[in-house]
């Protein structure tokens, strides 16, 4: 028996009484006693950790800063190499040996390590002893973190991880904007004690945040050491981990065929080439605007929470804005932030400009990172997320480390525009390098990544409210069903597909619910009525049975009308119960046939439904690519068509198109390979307690049995 079964056995999530709703997914995890305690020792070694990140870097300043701006800024990058350089070069060896090692006993000897090298570098005060000691923390957290993670897996039911990931990253990811506050608060404070002066205010804040650093790790160890008893000591399955700069080559050469690919690669290594000059030249910017460590705990908290606001937010800003577009759009747009930052003088409106850095610098990665995922086969997709992590660690240290060194070059300079003088310092011209580098890369992302066509983002769309739930610790896709909806032109074939789906989901074992619209609740046969009535003459117009013709205005609120019944009383109830909902018809119809085949706003029938149906979009779509048959009066055909293709190429992470000519070619039915390959991998993500899933992110080789888990019935893969 595995660790992890080991531990859902010991830890087996409680059932529901009868009648009574489910627990949410974060109060059945804090039922656990160890969890709850490893989630706080989480929650208090990040918060040291991101105060010690922010101590070392601005001892590194407050040692040099006699000294040029060259040098100073060398000190400074001189502390995120060595966080960086344990990890690239010995980072094989230390993943080779860490799984043969007790994870407890690793995780206690190493915490209490790194706690005694923090009380080592707040006592000696020394920059070469800083540079030491931080890199000997780094070589010990290759193997604790690893452990940690492992503990973290092996305590958690598997129907809970997905939640418990969210949970943890939130802790690690949440303590930044308090670390940051907390340190702006310690250099303000420390300015009251004796001998303030002559930087005496911030050694005293930075001593406090070591000291701290190093009581949060010896939190984490003596946690671990009382909860020991409870957790695994071993893993049973270990891979051996890949050098990090035979990734790299391996990557380059499949990138040499995947035009798209390299696309997503330049736009995601570009992106945090620019965030690396940030973080290089972050403590010598604030220096120019007389702000001190304070302010520099407050920028750099800052921008780590746009960041994570960025990352949050991401996969739901701006629906109806094409992911791809999106993608390289706020590369752009986080360069423009970045020129803003560069020429401003003024803190409060750096530290703006610094959030708008991190909110579009989010949203490319994690928009970037997800679109890789859905563009490579199973097979290599776990190589090639290795091989991308491997190289924005590449590319991120030589940036941090060009980046002081680029400041003390470029010197200060000053403009005269008449009776305007605008200073240009140093780290304000790496920072203006950092836009321009970013703008490029945007430039070319969006010539190789955007969907073709005329794109359809406005300020209106900057301004439009996020769509869906953002309580991330409570809400989890393990609580809700699959929906899947199948679109097209030819609504015949849409039926014949959508029924063939279904009868393929229930032979797997899924429990489905299978529908259509307009739907079969009596607003929805009163609108068929309407907008199809029973034996319309070829070519005639769709009228209200009285020989009237129904507007394109009223047939589109009609159709949104009827999919919020829909939705409300069968669609979301299936959702909630757990099943696999698949649907002939969904919002896309109406963008196509009513926008794109009638000349109605588009974006306007997407709010309309949006709102109607509370946010709900499909987990899937597909579109069965066919010319139209029945449509309303006057409704361009070929536009119609096109309209369903470039939904499907706006979001490939969304859809699926097979064409309508090769349909029934297959000996299996309608229900290509690719779909159910497609179909197989939610499911598998859907329902994770239901099935092993493979480690090696290839989630769509998956096959989860959902209809042992949910019915009875045995073998849940659709195959």
């Amino acid at each position: 028996m595995s660790d992890r079964q080991a531990s859902a056995g010991a830890h087996p999530a409680e059932p529901s009484a009868g009648g009574r709703a489910p627990d949410s997914a974060l109060r059945a995890l804090v039922r656990i006693p160890v969890f709850r305690r490893l989630w706080a020792a989480v929650a208090v070694s990040s918060l040291g950790d991101w105060l010690g990140l922010l101590a070392t870097t601005a001892m590194a300043a407050q040692l040099t800063a006699d000294e040029s701006t060259a040098v100073q800024g060398a000190a400074i990058s001189g502390v995120i190499l060595t966080r960086l350089l344990p990890d690239l070069l010995l980072g094989p060896l230390a993943g080779a040996l860490a799984d043969r090692l007790d994870r407890r006993t690793t995780v206690v000897v190493g915490e209490l390590l790194a706690a005694g090298l923090y009380l080592s570098i707040a006592v000696s005060y020394e920059l070469t002893w800083l540079y030491v000691a931080q890199f000997l923390v780094e070589a010990v957290g290759l193997f604790t973190n690893p452990a940690k993670q492992a503990i973290w897996v092996a305590i958690v039911p598997r129907e809970r991880l997905a939640v418990a990931n969210q949970v943890s990253l939130f802790s690690v990811y949440g303590a930044v904007p308090v670390a940051s506050l907390l340190f702006a608060l310690l250099s303000t404070v420390s300015r009251v004690f004796p001998g303030a002066g002559d930087g005496g205010d911030v050694r005293t804040a930075i001593v406090v945040a070591l000291v701290f650093n190093a009581t949060s790790f010896g939190v984490s160890a003596t946690t671990v050491l009382l909860s020991r008893r409870l957790i695994p000591p071993t893993a049973t399955d270990r891979e051996t981990p890949a050098n990090v700069f035979s990734l790299v080559v391996e990557g380059v050469s499949f990138l040499r065929g995947q035009p798209l690919m390299r696309a997503l690669y330049v736009g995601v290594i570009g992106a945090f080439g620019a965030g690396g000059l940030i973080i290089g030249v972050a403590q010598l910017y604030i220096a120019t605007l007389d702000a001190g460590a304070a302010g520099y705990g407050v920028v750099f908290g800052i921008v780590f929470t746009g960041l994570a606001l960025g990352m949050l937010t991401g996969p739901r800003i701006l629906p109806t804005v094409p992911r791809r577009t999106l993608f390289a759009r706020s590369i752009g747009l986080a360069g423009v932030a970045l020129l803003a930052m560069s020429l401003l003088q003024e803190f409060v409106l750096a530290a703006a400009a610094a959030f708008l850095v991190g909110l579009f610098a989010g949203v490319s990665w994690i928009i970037g990172y997800t679109l890789i995922g859905f563009e490579v086969e199973d097979r290599l997709r776990g190589r090639v997320f290795a091989f991308v992590i491997s190289s924005v660690r590449i590319v991120l240290l030589l940036a941090v480390a060009v980046g002081p060194g680029l400041a003390g070059l470029l010197g200060t300079h000053e403009l005269r525009v008449g009776a305007l003088v605008l200073s240009l310092t140093g780290p304000g011209l790496t920072l203006l390098v950092g836009g321009v580098l970013a703008l490029l890369v945007s430039a070319y992302a969006v010539r190789q990544v955007a969907p073709r066509g005329r794109s359809r983002t406005r300020l209106r769309d900057l301004l439009r409210l996020l769509w869906g739930s953002s309580d991330i610790l409570s809400a989890s896709s393990s609580d809700t069903g699959l929906f899947v909806v199948v679109e097209g032109a030819d609504r015949d074939l849409t039926r014949r597909y959508t029924a063939d789906l279904a009868r393929v989901l229930r032979d797997g074992g899924c429990p489905v619910v299978a529908t259509h619209e307009p739907s079969d609740t009596a607003l929805g046969r009163q609108v068929r009525q309407l907008l199809y009535p029973p034996a319309p003459a070829a070519g005639r117009s769709v009228t209200d049975g009285e020989g009237h013709p129904v507007a394109a205005y009223t047939a589109a609120l009609l159709a949104a009308a009827d999919r919020a019944e829909h939705v409300a009383t069968v669609i979301r109830p299936a959702l909630q119960r757990r099943e696999v909902v698949v649907c002939n018809h969904y919002v896309d119809t109406s963008i196509a046939f009513h926008g794109a085949g009638q000349g109605l706003d588009a974006d306007r029938i997407f709010r309309t439904s949006l709102w109607a149906t509370r946010g709900l979009l499909p987990d899937l779509t597909v579109v069965v690519d066919s010319p139209v048959t029945v449509g309303p009066d006057g409704a361009d055909a070929d536009a119609v068509r096109a309209a369903f293709l470039a939904q499907a190429e706006a979001a490939p992470d969304r859809y699926v198109v097979v064409p309508g000519e090769l349909l029934g070619t297959d000996p299996g039915g309608l229900v290509s390979d690719v779909v159910r390959r497609r179909i197989t991998a939610l499911l598998t993500q859907r329902y994770p307690e239901s099935g092993e899933t493979r480690s090696d992110g290839a989630a769509g080789a998956a096959d989860p049995p959902v209809g042992a888990a949910r019915t009875g019935a045995g073998g849940g893969s659709v195959r």
